[in-house]
């Protein structure tokens, strides 16, 4: 009973569509924009910088929110890491958007925070020092949606998520390990399962590689 009453929570909590009403203030829907992603990275490249990070942040403390509410109440690390993997289901298929949701990236990683900060901040480093560039390029960028999409920040996501879990395994946090596998996992299927926009020009519907997906998170190469 735990388990489903921890998973309700977060998926409660990681429902919420703070991204998508924030865009829609300014007359944007996320769904028919970019990656239709209603995440981080979409809110960013088409709303701008400030609701970008505003995003960032809330995506993140879904992630940290759910396990610590389970915490307080008195239940265990089982069922904090299913109420983080709850969360992380609800940005990613909420109900309120008709199950388009973000990538969950963002709250995946808030959960990473909450379980053990010195593995976050180490794989944090890392996704930070191999992507600079890019980041730095999109950041400098006034105009973001013009910036060429990435293909190594969907690569790195997943090795920082591979690297926190085996140094959290490495300090005897095999259960926070294990946790992040399944958060990959979610990634993966996710990034398989999610729906792209027509090409804004063609109106043609992208092709989908399901290499591409699940590796670069896009529908192609190009």
């Amino acid at each position: 009973m735990d388990f489903i009453f921890a998973a309700l929570v977060g998926y409660i909590i990681g429902m919420a569509p703070v991204a998508l009403r924030m865009a829609r203030s300014r007359g944007i829907d996320l769904r028919n924009v970019g990656t239709g992603n209603v995440g981080t990275s979409n809110a960013y490249r088409y709303t701008g910088k400030s609701i970008g990070a505003l995003t960032l942040i809330i995506d993140m403390g879904k992630g940290y929110l759910s396990p610590l509410i389970v915490n307080f109440i008195g239940m265990d690390l089982g069922p904090q890491l299913l109420a983080s993997i709850g969360a992380i289901s609800g940005q990613m298929w909420p109900v309120t958007s008709k199950f388009q949701g973000g990538r969950g990236n963002a709250t995946a990683g808030g959960a990473c925070f909450y379980f053990d900060q010195v593995s976050f901040f180490i794989a944090m480093t890392f996704f930070v020092t191999t992507t600079f560039p890019k980041i730095y390029k999109i950041l400098r960028s006034s105009h973001s949606e013009t910036v060429i999409r990435s293909r190594i920040v969907p690569i790195t996501v997943i090795l920082a998520f591979i690297i926190y879990g085996l140094l959290s395994m490495n300090a005897g946090n095999d259960i926070v390990g294990l946790g992040a596998v399944g958060f990959i996992l979610l990634i993966l299927v996710r990034r398989a399962t999610a729906p792209w926009p027509p090409d804004p020009i063609t109106g043609a519907i992208p092709n989908k590689s399901l290499f591409n997906t699940l590796l670069l998170d896009r529908p192609d190469s190009n």
